[in-house]
């Protein structure tokens, strides 16, 4: 029931996205965008966007080794798979999926992996701190929805890492509170959580003084986000836009950062209505033209996640169908 109610919400915030997109855009000269693209020239540079999950899932993989080392494919159909789920459903579920597939292949607690997930997950918002940076270095007229839109994500990456540093350093006060906040919970249910967030707090301090290791996890974390951010500029670039890489490094970014908001499934609508807020309203490409950028960019990225996605699960052993039962 809270599953169907979560897509259903999920659809409903997709439709009324896509339906502020029509109302932006004018189809003639959406349309006519796509006479003059350069395809070769964008089919080249989505390897830059397939290479950034690769970089990412390393990142992951790095994080996770004191727990169980996996190979580096592994790690990336395990990745993959995840990103294929969480495409499909609105409800972040592909995360929570690759603990379970550790669970299953390698019967490794979930309490113990899913630690190395938040983390990961973690240093997806750092380039927040990079987005504070660029405003000033370059001419971009913020509303202030888009601006309010920064500072939420830069709190909410702010009370994780609070809560991450907090939980490692003190961890029997963390436990103290976690057992009143339990305490209205049945005994049977209690115990087991109790048992798990004490895993999970454990699991928490699997970077504490790995300071080269933590050096990796953010360079990574950066070389995903340029080697996107090639990506985005190479099919702007197809379209005709004269726009500069910092600005689509800012651009893109941000977009990246928004998915941690509530999402429509394949993220069709959200998409969208945000590529042309963010670099339309904010950093001046005319709209029919981002229009264009983004209905390719989404139809291309979609082939890449499914058909790699697809893979990753046939790899595992995982049949994409069983998959949505275990989400639940």
């Amino acid at each position: 029931m809270r599953k169907n109610l979560n897509v259903f919400i999920g659809i409903l915030i997709g439709i009324i996205c896509f339906s502020i997109w029509i109302y932006l855009i004018d189809f003639n000269e959406f349309v006519g965008y796509f006479k003059t693209m350069n395809l070769k020239f964008a089919l080249i540079f989505s390897f830059f966007y397939v290479f950034a999950y690769f970089l990412r899932s390393l990142r992951w993989r790095l994080i996770l080794k004191p727990v169980t080392k996996i190979d580096k494919m592994e790690s990336f159909y395990i990745f993959m798979a995840g990103m294929l789920l969480n495409y499909l459903i609105p409800v972040r579920a592909g995360e929570i999926v690759k603990s379970i597939i550790l669970k299953k292949n390698r019967a490794i607690p979930i309490a113990k992996t899913l630690p190395s997930i938040f983390i990961d997950k973690l240093a997806d918002l750092f380039p927040i701190v990079v987005i504070l940076t660029l405003i000033p270095l370059i001419s971009i007229n913020l509303s202030k929805e888009l601006f309010s839109l920064i500072l939420i994500i830069f709190f909410i990456y702010f009370a994780f890492l609070l809560f991450m540093f907090f939980s490692v350093n003190h961890r029997t006060l963390a436990i103290k509170i976690t057992d009143k906040i339990l305490f209205l919970i049945p005994k049977k249910f209690r115990v087991r959580l109790e048992d798990f967030f004490l895993n999970f707090v454990d699991g928490l301090s699997i970077m504490k003084g790995r300071f080269f290791d933590n050096f990796i996890v953010y360079l990574l974390t950066f070389l995903a986000v340029l080697s996107e951010a090639l990506y985005v500029f190479a099919v702007f670039k197809t379209f005709g836009a004269n726009i500069s890489f910092v600005k689509i490094v800012f651009g893109y970014t941000l977009m990246n950062l928004t998915y941690i908001l509530p999402t429509p499934p394949a993220q069709i609508g959200s998409n969208q209505l945000m590529w042309v807020l963010i670099f339309s309203f904010a950093l001046g490409i005319d709209k029919n033209l981002t229009g264009a950028a983004i209905a390719f960019s989404h139809i291309l990225t979609s082939v890449w996640i499914f058909l790699l996605g697809s893979i990753s699960f046939s790899v595992i052993g995982i049949k994409l169908k069983d998959s949505f039962k275990i989400s639940d």
